[in-house]
């Protein structure tokens, strides 16, 4: 069995019989956060939709949690509230760890680009992924991206 929930723009949810697994938790009210484009697009405070009603339910089977990198867009300050009280396990990349460290994080595994772990009874793989090519790749920072496999 795998569930899928998709909360809103990377947050998600995996639920297996065993494990919930929450990926990149943006959970901050509508309209908190600063736009992320002032070309493209019209001009919109970000989170643009609110939390669905059952998201709290589904948040309180949380196991586990992924983070992929740092931006606010995937760890917001009401992600971070709710991992830290809630003792969340964390996995993310070996470059973040310091920093979410820092922000009070409880992380227990960390990858490499192409280093493989057990992780939950199967495996766990970082691949390496970027925002953009060319020179702003490199001022966008770090991404890691995961390929899990999980015993069925």
């Amino acid at each position: 069995m795998l569930n899928i929930h998709h909360i809103r723009n990377a947050t998600m949810v995996l639920e297996t019989e065993n494990e919930v697994i929450l990926i990149d938790p943006m959970l901050g009210d509508i309209g908190i956060m600063t736009s992320f484009t002032l070309f493209r697009h019209k001009v919109r405070k970000n989170p643009t939709v609110q939390l669905h009603e059952n998201v709290n339910a589904i948040l309180e089977r949380v196991t586990h949690c992924l983070i992929t990198h740092q931006h606010p867009d995937h760890i917001d300050s009401k992600g971070i509230q709710f991992l830290i009280k809630n003792n969340i396990p964390i996995t993310c990349s070996i470059k973040d760890e310091k920093a979410l460290t820092r922000r009070g994080l409880n992380i227990v595994q960390t990858l490499k680009y192409w280093e493989k772990q057990t992780f939950l009874g199967g495996t766990i793989e970082g691949i390496p992924a970027k925002h953009v090519y060319g020179f702003v790749s490199k001022l966008m920072g770090n991404v890691i991206g995961f390929f899990i496999k999980l015993p069925q």
